[in-house]
C-alpha cells in the first residue's frame, strides 16, 4: 500500500543517514507534496514522518536548498483537519527549525511557519498543543512577541483565514490567538490591524459552536481595553452581541459576556455604566416571568435513542462517502461557520428568563469591581429575585449567586457591603437545605467566606435562631462558632 511504501521510504532515509541527501530531488519532494494532499489521512501522516526523517537525516547545503518547497509543505501540514497529521508535520517543523537556526537560514522562512505554530498551541488536541508550545519556546525563546511583530501582516492574514476554517477547534484556537496579539504584542504594530482583527472576532460571534463563540466573546473584551479609541466604532456591535450572550443557554458563554462588558465598562469608564445599569435593571427582575416548567440548555437535543446511537440506512451511507473527513473530537460538518447579519445567528434561540437572571448576576459581579455603589443598590432586588423557586431550575440561579457574592463582598469592601448584606442572610440559609448538593455548597462556601471575611463575631451576630438552626442541620459548616456569639 501507498502508507507502507512511504514508511520503508522514510526507513530508508533514516538508516542511510546523509547519505542519502543526494536522492533527495525535486522528485521526491513532488511525491510528498502530492501525499501531503491524499484524501487518506493515514498517507499525509507517514509522508510528514517522511519529511521529519529528511529534516534529520540530510545535510545541511541538501535542507538548505529544499527549504522553500519544504517550508510550504510543512505550513499546510501544520494546518491539516486531522491532529494525527498536525502533529506529524509539527515534529518535522521543530527538526527543520532546529537546524536551520544553527546554519542561519531559518527567519527567511518564519512567515510560512510562524503563523501556524502559533495557533496549533492552542490545538484542541492535547498532543499537537505541548508539543507545539515546547517546539516555539526551543524555536523562538523569549523573542515570540518580537517575532510576531515583525511578521504581523503574514499571521494575521492567517489568523483571519483559520477563523473561517471549516473545522471548529481551529476556530476556537484562532480566536485564543487574536486575544493573544492584544495581549502580549507591541501595541503599535497591532493597532493599524485592530479593525479588521475585531470583524474576524464579530464574524466568530456567531458561529453554532458555543466555544468558538466563548473564545470570540473573551478575545473582544480584551480587545477593547487594549485598544479603546480603534475599538470605540465597533461598540455598538459589540454590545448588542454581549448583551445577546448574557442570556445565552450555556452557563460559561454568559460568564464570559459578563467578564467582557466588565472590561468594557473599564476601558469607557461612565459611559459604558450608563448601559449596563440600564441592562441590569432590565434583566435583574426577568425571572418573574420564568413559568414553572423551566429548562437548562434550552434548544439541545439528544441525538441517540435511549443511549444507543442509530444505525445508518445504505442511502446515507452512500450520501456520506467521498467527503472531506474531520479528526476525531470535531463537530466541523455540523457546527456552521456563521450566520447572516448582525442579529441573524442560527444558534440563538428565546432565552428562559431565569437564564436572563442568571446573566444578570454575572454582570453585577464583575461591576463590583469599579461601581460598588451601583451594584449595592441593586444588591436587594437581586436577591429578591434568587429568593424565587416557583420553577425547577432556581437551584441553578441560587448557585450562580452565591458563588459570585465572595467575589463582590471583596470588590464592594467591609463596610459597604455590611449595609446591604441583611437581606442576604435568610435566603443563604434557606439554600443550605435546598437538597441541591451545587447550590447547597456554594452556600456553605459563600457563609464561611463572609464569617472570615467580615469576622465570626459579625457575621455570628447577624444570624437569628432560625438561621442558626439551618446551620446545623445542614452539616455542611464546621468552622462557626454559633453558640459563642
Amino acid at each position: 500500500s501507498l502508507e507502507t511504501s512511504f514508511g520503508a521510504l522514510k526507513a530508508m532515509i533514516s538508516g542511510a543517514g546523509p547519505a542519502f541527501s543526494s536522492h533527495v530531488d525535486g522528485e521526491v519532494l513532488e511525491l510528498l507534496e502530492r501525499a501531503s494532499v491524499h484524501t487518506n489521512r493515514f498517507v499525509r501522516e507517514i509522508a510528514y514522518h517522511t519529511v521529519a526523517a529528511i529534516a534529520q537525516s540530510c545535510d545541511i547545503d541538501t535542507l538548505e536548498k529544499l527549504a522553500k518547497r519544504t517550508c510550504t509543505l510543512l505550513a499546510k501540514g501544520l494546518s491539516d483537519n486531522w491532529s494525527q497529521v498536525r502533529y506529524a508535520s509539527s515534529i518535522a517543523t521543530r527538526h527543520l527549525l532546529t537546524r536551520a537556526q544553527k546554519a542561519g537560514f531559518a527567519d527567511s522562512y518564519l512567515p510560512l511557519l510562524l503563523p501556524p505554530m502559533c495557533i496549533n498551541r492552542y490545538y484542541v488536541a492535547q498532543g499537537v498543543r505541548i508539543y507545539s508550545q515546547e517546539s516555539w519556546r526551543m524555536a523562538m525563546g523569549t523573542r515570540g512577541p518580537e517575532l510576531v511583530a515583525k511578521h504581523l501582516d503574514s499571521v494575521v492574514t492567517f489568523y483571519v483565514s483559520q477563523a473561517q476554517a471549516d473545522n471548529h477547534a481551529v476556530r476556537e484556537a484562532a480566536c485564543a490567538c487574536i486575544t493573544e496579539l492584544a495581549l502580549k504584542v507591541d501595541k503599535k504594530a497591532v493597532s493599524p490591524k485592530v479593525d479588521i482583527l475585531l470583524e474576524t472576532l464579530i464574524d466568530c460571534f456567531k458561529d453554532d459552536s458555543w466555544p468558538v463563540r466563548d473564545a470570540a466573546c473573551s478575545a473582544c473584551g480584551d480587545f477593547i481595553l487594549a485598544f479603546p479609541d480603534e475599538s470605540k466604532p465597533k461598540m455598538a456591535k459589540l454590545y448588542a452581541l454581549w448583551f445577546e450572550h448574557l442570556r445565552d443557554s450555556i452557563p460559561t458563554v454568559r460568564e464570559g459576556a459578563a467578564i467582557a462588558l466588565g472590561k468594557a465598562v473599564e476601558a469607557y469608564k461612565e459611559e459604558a455604566v450608563k448601559i449596563m445599569e440600564a441592562k441590569l435593571k432590565e434583566t435583574i427582575p426577568a425571572v418573574k416571568e420564568q413559568k414553572a416548567d423551566s429548562k437548562r440548555m434550552s434548544g439541545f437535543e439528544n441525538v441517540t435513542e435511549f443511549g444507543v446511537a442509530r444505525r445508518i440506512t445504505a442511502k446515507e451511507s452512500i450520501e456520506n462517502s467521498d467527503k472531506q473527513m474531520y479528526s476525531c473530537g470535531s463537530l466541523a460538518p455540523k457546527m456552521k461557520k456563521r450566520g447572516a447579519g448582525c442579529m441573524d445567528h442560527s444558534f440563538q434561540r428565546p432565552a428562559e428568563p431565569w437564564e436572563v437572571t442568571d446573566g444578570a448576576v454575572y454582570l453585577l459581579r464583575e461591576m463590583s469591581a469599579n461601581n460598588p455603589d451601583l451594584v449595592g443598590s441593586l444588591m436587594e432586588e437581586a436577591v429578591e429575585m434568587v429568593e424565587k423557586r416557583h420553577y425547577s431550575h432556581h437551584v441553578y440561579l441560587k448557585q450562580t449567586f452565591w458563588k459570585a457574592i465572595p467575589v463582590i463582598a471583596k470588590n464592594m469592601g467591609k463596610r459597604p457591603f455590611k449595609r446591604v448584606m441583611e437581606p442576604l442572610m435568610g435566603p443563604m440559609c434557606d439554600t443550605l437545605l435546598c437538597q441541591n448538593k451545587l447550590a447547597m455548597h456554594a452556600a456553605a462556601d459563600c457563609i464561611e467566606f463572609l464569617a472570615k471575611y467580615l469576622g465570626q463575631m459579625i457575621f455570628v451576630g447577624r444570624l437569628d435562631e432560625n438561621m442558626k438552626a439551618k446551620i446545623r442541620r445542614s452539616g455542611l459548616i464546621s468552622s462557626l462558632n454559633l453558640d459563642a456569639y
